[in-house]
């Protein structure tokens, strides 16, 4: 099935366009603009016309031809008043005095039905009700208190990637959250973060990533935030199962479900709270050296970095040792990339009779095992000194700068 991906992705762009152009269409249309421009261009036309038919026939007229009456229309209604045309007979100046004086009103009315769209879309926009439409964006759903430091963590690390966020909050509320972050391009959408209209909103299907908080701005708070956080998750995979989606949750009997639901990371709330009370030594230090390790604000906080294409081959001591050397902090570990299980993978290296049946059905069903799987990571901490860099890899680092390789 892996051919019929591009297909698809090409008819999702084009339904997205095509409803992006509806919507305007209805706006226009809504506001009584489609109207308007019908009198605007009506009215150019028709004195035009009818100038250039009182002209014509007169001795030294500046109206040869029909589009000389147009153009002297247009330039009339703009104000622009070049003066390259003017009537010479009465009636002429007269019937020009009427398209003046009603032009005039005429374009007043037209830039202010534009001005009335453009407000209220983005009146629309403050309330959380107007769709948004972007690509390669950050899509945070549900809000609780620990939101604030999602947000200052995504300003501190991508500050050029828009943000969109989707709850339940006022409109009042997300004045104050933007103005607390003003480097971050933030956008809301207001409504339930698990239906997928409110969702094709915030062109979730167009997203790059998508942080999944259990949502305490909803009706029912945060007695069913897991059970919406997973319903959230599997409408997100349905619109585009290209999006990384990140989930925090608040019982661990949540996390197999999002497993399923192909979560890339689980944060469970209060995880590590007895871990770093209970196993810091007589002197502590374990929370603190934990706060230090996941503060944006430290120099020595645990960064994801790409690793450089010159480590590939090379054995973790040697890697560890370059990034040292080179003051990009310390190599902690690698998030190994796994290849996604296929149909050679399952069948035995002995092709048989029975594996060769297996192998021609799934090719006459155009199934491809695997095709439509991702890579997927698995995180290695301090791992032997002989764990040879892939291609893949890419690099846990303790400090350094923020420099490219």
């Amino acid at each position: 099935m892996q051919h019929e991906q591009g297909p698809v992705r090409r008819i999702r762009r084009r339904r997205a366009s095509t409803t992006f152009l509806h919507r305007i269409a209805v706006d226009a249309s809504r506001s009584g603009l489609v109207w308007l421009f019908a009198v605007f261009f009506g009215a150019i036309a028709l004195f035009g016309i009818s100038v250039w038919m009182l002209e014509r026939g007169r001795p030294g007229t500046m109206f040869g031809s029909v589009f000389d009456g147009i153009w002297w229309a247009v330039v009339t209604i703009a104000t622009v008043g070049y003066g390259d045309k003017i009537p010479l007979s009465g009636v002429g100046k007269v019937a020009a005095m009427a398209f003046m004086v009603g032009g005039v009103a005429l374009s007043a009315m037209v830039s202010g039905t534009i001005a009335s769209i453009f407000v209220e879309r983005r009146i629309r926009e403050g309330k959380g009700l107007q769709d948004v439409r972007l690509k390669g964006h950050t899509i945070v759903c549900g809000w609780n208190s620990h939101a604030g430091s999602v947000l200052a963590g995504l300003e501190a690390e991508s500050p050029s990637t828009p943000v969109i966020l989707i709850n339940g909050m006022d409109a009042e509320r997300f004045d104050a959250i933007k103005a607390g972050h003003p480097a971050l391009d933030l956008r809301f959408v207001r409504g339930d973060h698990t239906q997928e209209a409110v969702l094709r909103k915030a062109s979730a299907q167009q997203a790059r990533t998508c942080i999944l908080l259990p949502d305490e701005t909803g009706e029912s708070g945060a007695s069913n935030a897991d059970e919406r956080t997973i319903l959230a998750a599997l409408a997100i995979k349905s619109l585009s199962r290209e999006v990384s989606i990140r989930a925090a949750i608040l019982k661990p009997e949540s996390e197999q479900h999002l497993r399923r639901a192909e979560v890339e990371d689980i944060v469970l709330h209060g995880e590590f709270t007895g871990f770093l009370l209970s196993a810091s030594g007589d002197g502590g230090g374990l929370p603190g050296a934990a706060r230090e390790l996941l503060s944006y604000s430290s120099p020595a906080r645990l960064r994801q970095r790409p690793m450089p294409s010159s480590l590939v081959g090379l054995p973790f001591a040697q890697a560890s040792d370059w990034f040292i050397r080179h003051g990009k902090g310390v190599l902690v570990g690698v998030l190994a990339a796994e290849k996604p299980v296929t149909l050679d993978d399952i069948l035995s290296s002995n092709s048989g009779a029975i594996d060769d049946f297996i192998k021609r059905k799934f090719a006459e069903a155009q199934i491809d095992l695997g095709a439509d799987q991702q890579l997927r990571g698995k995180t290695r901490l301090a791992p032997s000194p002989e764990y040879v860099i892939a291609d893949t890899d890419s690099a846990f680092v303790i400090g350094g700068d923020d420099g490219d390789d």
